[in-house]
């Protein structure tokens, strides 16, 4: 998984070098598109996380018939419900486009029109990664990852640089990525939510379970998906100045999204020991290994900022921020390691506590916003948006540390394994 990421998001990585070559995107055109792939994320990737969490949970406790049953009858209900909810959102956005693009500084309308297209991708897809990780089937899940930067880096060449389609060809590149990977994991897939069961949906079991896993992976979603960047184009900085913070932020985005896998790999393990009332070290591993790659990648950025940049071809300008971004976003790959395993485990008490940091985390930017609109032209309020940034990233850490290691109630416990069971 770890390696199949790598190579993934090597490719995706080469999506912001091509974009950033002279004459293929205008710096305002390249700034849209990263504001319109945060609401990508923020639209997409925040409410369907927990989706692949929770297949992820079902699919690998699903040992017997009964169970087999039941996440099948699952799988359809929530990729229903995903699609009325996706319907909503987009209608909304459509009819309200002009103003929604205004709010944003995105100077193109019709490229906020194909990301909310794509956003039903975003929604579905991580059922069905969901299921093939359960059922440990990562040789197809990293493929999967393969692929979708093979296909955007091909459609983005096509239609960025040799089109010109500017941030629209960029969204469509994006779009079609998506749906071709999402129709491939359908098909790999279709033993699980093709099946024939007598089995009946339980909103009320589904909500105990799902809702606190979606708001648990929602927490570490919401701090990792670059609404900084979204906050800092809404402020109006020169162009040229937010290309640089821009740079430097896909940086910090790169390391989360390259060490994210090996918790990946840890959560169905867990499921599985739990299931069959194991005991395992699987949580010690897996967060010395990712410390170990934090760690590692935060060192060389620190000595050789310009170096990443250099790599993808990000103007080098932008090298004074990368360790900032990099130290600000250490604590998340390991709060993502201790989240999901609260969560395997059925902790769920952990999580008012963990939704309430990216709440915070976003009033505290409200409140902000004035004082860093008043700031000169330069890195002063970009510094200011990593430090408020940082300091949320180690909060969501130690309140999933607190929970990790602060032993529970026995009866809550008890309540909490039954659950993941």
């Amino acid at each position: 998984m770890v390696i199949a990421t790598f190579v993934g998001g090597i490719f995706m990585a080469l999506v912001q070098t091509v974009a950033l070559q002279p004459g293929v995107m205008e710096k305002p055109e390249y700034n849209d598109f990263v504001a319109l792939m945060g609401l990508l994320m923020l639209f997409g990737t925040v409410p369907s996380a927990a989706l692949q969490t929770i297949f992820t949970q079902q699919s690998a406790a699903a040992l017997t018939d009964e169970t087999t049953q039941e996440l099948t009858a699952s799988v359809r209900a929530l990729l229903r419900t995903a699609f009325v909810f996706w319907f909503a959102i987009a209608a909304l956005v459509f009819i309200f486009a002009g103003a929604v693009s205004s709010a944003l500084a995105i100077k193109n309308p019709a490229a906020l029109r194909v990301t909310m297209l794509a956003v039903l991708a975003v929604i579905w897809s991580p059922t069905f990664k969901g299921l093939l990780q359960g059922l440990h089937r990562f040789s197809s899940l990293g493929w999967l990852a393969i692929l979708e930067g093979v296909i955007r880096l091909g459609t983005f060449i096509l239609l960025v640089k040799w089109l010109q389609g500017g941030s629209a060809g960029a969204v469509w590149a994006v779009f079609i990525g998506q749906y071709l990977v999402l129709a491939l994991a359908v098909w790999l897939t279709r033993d699980v939510w093709g099946a024939r069961t007598p089995a009946a949906f339980s909103w009320k079991r589904w909500l105990i379970r799902g809702l606190p896993l979606t708001l648990g992976m929602g927490s570490y979603v919401f701090m990792s998906i670059r609404v900084d960047s979204i906050f800092a184009k809404s402020l109006l900085f020169n162009p040229s100045t937010l290309l640089l913070y821009n740079g430097a932020a896909f940086i910090g985005f790169a390391m989360i999204q390259f060490i994210a896998p090996i918790a990946s790999v840890m959560f169905p393990t867990v499921v599985r020991h739990l299931a069959l009332s194991k005991k395992s070290n699987v949580l010690v591993l897996t967060l010395a290994v990712t410390g170990g790659f934090a760690g590692l990648a935060a060192a060389g950025c620190t000595l050789f900022p310009a170096l990443p940049l250099a790599v993808l071809h990000i103007p080098l300008g932008a090298a004074p921020l990368v360790p900032w971004f990099i130290w600000a976003q250490l604590p998340l790959p390991l709060a993502n390691v201790l989240i999901q395993n609260l969560l395997a485990c059925g902790r769920f008490a952990a999580t008012p506590w963990l939704i309430l940091v990216p709440v915070t985390y976003v009033l505290t930017l409200m409140a902000l916003a004035p004082g860093m609109k008043a700031m000169p032209e330069d890195f002063s309020a970009f510094k200011e948006i990593i430090l408020v940034m940082g300091f949320f990233c180690l909060l969501l850490f130690c309140v999933a540390a607190w929970f990790t290691w602060h032993k529970p109630a026995t009866g809550a416990s008890d309540r909490g394994l039954a659950a993941a069971r």
